[in-house]
């Protein structure tokens, strides 16, 4: 989708995929050029991505960092919307040198998110407290998950078993994924849940003195109880357990089961985002609710982190520096932010603030 959003911005776009039926139906929504092109022969990505002006990076997190690193070596700026485990940080003096842009998590959240942070921390000279819920939910949940999984299983299971990383009085400080769990009500949505994930990222890093700073994931009441007691039984394991005649791994067979529940019932869904922010008797709070675009068939989540990744693309060119940029730094520069913002607009992302 992002890929569209910049071929419908006027922009020559290329769309590389293993899998060639993804490819024909892009191919038939936008006649973009497209090709069949495995991402892990190294050698041959490097080779490729030189022949651009800038990659977008929208793969499963387990090659995250790595895509960073092929950019790097091809000298080319790359937008990326996947999670990385490693510190993206790490390239910041390499590509700082080459005069070439990174720019990780550039999402809906963290990404969009990192945006609208960075805008107030500029505005209000820091922050003292940021606390952000984020979470795309179904609109008509399903027992006995209450959820709808519309993007990669293995990096959901991922943010639900890597600790968290917050801030408290200044220190950071790791707790478990998935605990923390409150409660709480909005209108035209009903009861839901938030818990602990490990999504503040490079906000850790960026954002100096903040007192208290977290991330909770949204879902619905009960939903993260149900994740914590499989895992708490070892049914994600790497164990190997004999099966028939074959020895298998416990997590691969709870990962297939996952894999179709969570895919049963109604696909369309809802992005929720709350940030509220405090700095010292200044407050600010963002509330953005997204639904599927029911007219085009878009999920909402789709929406939410493509467009925000097409718009920091269409954008990154423009910011003065090099190196490793946040999403929260492009906020910082008000032309920027700005821009990001009417842009999203644009396509009927309605971002609240009071």
């Amino acid at each position: 989708m992002a890929a569209q959003d910049l071929f419908k911005a006027g922009h020559s776009v290329t769309v590389f995929d293993s899998n060639i039926d993804h490819l024909r139906k892009l191919k038939r929504m936008a006649d973009m050029h497209i090709e069949q092109f495995d991402v892990k022969n190294k050698a041959k990505l490097i080779t490729l991505m030189k022949g651009f002006d800038i990659i977008v990076g929208a793969l499963p997190a387990a090659l995250g960092y790595y895509t960073m690193e092929c950019a790097v070596i091809a000298h080319v700026d790359l937008v990326d919307m996947s999670y990385s485990a490693r510190d993206p940080f790490l390239l910041h003096e390499k590509a700082k040198r080459i005069k070439m842009r990174i720019v990780p998590d550039a999402g809906f959240a963290p990404g969009l998110s990192n945006v609208l942070i960075g805008e107030i921390y500029q505005r209000y000279g820091g922050i003292d407290y940021l606390r952000i819920l984020v979470g795309g939910i179904p609109q008509r949940p399903v027992l006995p998950f209450n959820y709808y999984i519309t993007w990669s299983l293995s990096d959901l299971i991922e943010e639900y078993t890597r600790p968290s990383r917050i801030v408290r009085n200044h220190r950071l400080t790791t707790v478990p994924a998935l605990s923390g769990i409150e409660e709480f009500s909005m209108a035209k949505i009903g009861r839901l849940e938030c818990f602990y994930t490990d999504g503040l990222r490079t906000l850790l890093k960026t954002m100096k003195n903040v007192k208290n700073m977290e991330e909770k994931t949204i879902r619905y009441p009960g939903h993260a109880n149900l994740f914590k007691t499989i895992i708490e039984c070892g049914l994600l394991s790497d164990q190997k357990i004999c099966c028939g005649n074959r020895s298998v791994k416990i997590k691969d067979v709870t990962s297939d089961y996952l894999r179709e529940i969570l895919r049963r019932g109604d696909h369309r869904d809802l992005s929720v985002l709350l940030i509220e922010i405090r700095k010292g008797k200044r407050k600010k709070r963002y509330t953005c609710i997204d639904h599927y675009d029911e007219k085009n068939g878009i999920l909402s989540m789709a929406r939410m982190t493509a467009y925000t990744g097409s718009l920091i693309t269409q954008c990154i060119k423009k910011y003065p520096r090099f190196g490793v940029i946040p999403p929260e730094y492009l906020g910082m520069r008000d032309d920027l932010y700005k821009f990001i913002l009417a842009e999203l607009e644009k396509r009927n992302i309605d971002i609240k603030t009071n």
